[in-house]
């Protein structure tokens, strides 16, 4: 089936335009939130402390939040949890007045907020899967994948200016881009399901069930799990690194997040055709080598154009792991268990990553960052082994 005909689908387009701007106002607020933070506390604990509370939904909720969904009408649910986004975030902004005072405010609302954006992540995976043939599920998962990295370029340097000019607007803008985000998917169309009705816990244990007899899909989780947690430190280290050792302003940042995006536009856009010619298994190994040597790059480069570089490569290599990942979970899974297995999964996913953003986070006072960041490019040469000998390594 020719991707083109994904096009002809009008509940696609209309879930695309909706994340459209999904996307902006989740890159705007990503970057914004851990500048402003800096900017309130020059501390890269509070920094990494926000990052792990974000994930805490993930690990604790997430299993439960899949069976709920997997009941659910998921576009009702899905237009309900941005609406939830949407106050929260202008409740951040009308405190951010307060300043570090309203610091314990902003670590309770970015728990809710994450859970939100998870209940909305796996309304929209459910969606997606109701909505569209098998043979389409990677092409469009690929291209939800280019359209947020697309953000992730105009997002961080749109956040980098705004916060330059005022710390609230990092805050409004991405407000009202979820706000549009609900609104677009208004009257979507979708099949009509008829949910198990085996009660909530046994529909727990039947998710558990397909995820473990699913050989691949269960290795693949346990990979990721180590991926998150290396990567994820990477990500908020390297931000301090940015900020405090290399005194690079918030604009600047930003417009270097925004222009390193480009390699995961680049990767969203040749994932497809780099996982037929290589299958799934050896481009992920791939994927990773080439991510390690990134991570050593962002550790101890000191030059502009070589952490641009170092970011584009390791934006390029994330996206296609993304794809690899989200496109063989919604590919290997029955419509009626992939609330479920989105669920399981992403809680797996993040089990690692607010244990070492805690970690990493206290170790910087002790640790020169480069030394921490290069424990985390080790980390990722050593998942290249461990993809070789999962069962992951024969996919397709």
């Amino acid at each position: 089936m020719s991707t083109s005909s994904l096009w002809q689908h009008a509940s696609f387009r209309r879930l695309y335009a909706s994340t459209i701007s999904f996307s902006l106002g989740t890159q705007i607020y990503q970057l914004a939130m851990p500048l402003i933070l800096y900017q309130l506390t020059q501390s890269a604990g509070v920094m990494t402390g926000m990052r792990a509370v974000e994930l805490l939904p993930n690990l604790l909720l997430a299993m439960f939040i899949g069976v709920w969904v997997d009941r659910i009408d998921r576009g009702r649910w899905a237009r309900f949890a941005i609406v939830g986004i949407v106050v929260l975030t202008g409740m951040q902004a009308v405190l951010l007045e307060n300043g570090a005072r309203a610091l314990s405010f902003f670590f309770i609302t970015a728990f809710l907020l994450m859970t939100l954006h998870y209940v909305y992540a796996i309304c929209r995976m459910g969606m997606l899967k109701e909505m569209l043939p098998e043979q389409l599920l990677l092409p469009a998962t690929g291209h939800l994948t280019v359209l947020n990295q697309v953000f992730s370029i105009l997002g961080p340097a749109l956040a980098g200016a705004v916060i330059s000019i005022r710390m609230d607007l990092g805050l409004w803008l991405p407000m009202l881009a979820m706000l549009l985000a609900a609104w677009l998917l208004r009257d979507l169309q979708l099949p009509v399901r008829k949910p198990d009705a085996d009660g909530f816990w046994n529909e727990w244990r039947d998710g558990w069930r397909v995820l473990v007899a699913n050989k691949p899909l269960w290795h693949l989780a346990w990979l990721v799990v180590i991926i998150n947690g290396s990567a994820g430190v990477v990500d908020v280290l390297f931000l301090f690194r940015a900020r405090d050792q290399l005194q690079l302003s918030a604009a600047e940042v930003g417009l270097m997040y925004g222009v390193a995006g480009i390699g995961g536009v680049i990767g969203g856009l040749v994932a497809s055709r780099l996982r037929q010619h290589f299958g799934l298994g050896r481009l992920l190994a791939l994927e990773l080598g080439v991510e390690a040597c990134s991570m050593l790059l962002l550790a101890w480069g000191n030059s502009i154009p070589l952490l641009l570089l170092a970011l584009a490569i390791n934006s390029f290599c994330t996206v296609i792991g993304n794809v690899c990942v989200w496109g063989y979970r919604q590919e290997s899974t029955d419509s009626r268990y992939i609330g479920r297995i989105s669920g399981l999964t992403g809680s797996l996913f993040k089990l690692l990553m607010p244990v070492s953003l805690v970690l990493s986070g206290a170790l910087v006072g002790d640790l020169p960052l480069a030394w921490i960041l290069s424990a985390c490019a080790a980390t990722h040469f050593l998942l290249v082994v461990g993809t070789r000998v999962s069962a992951v390594y024969g996919v397709e």
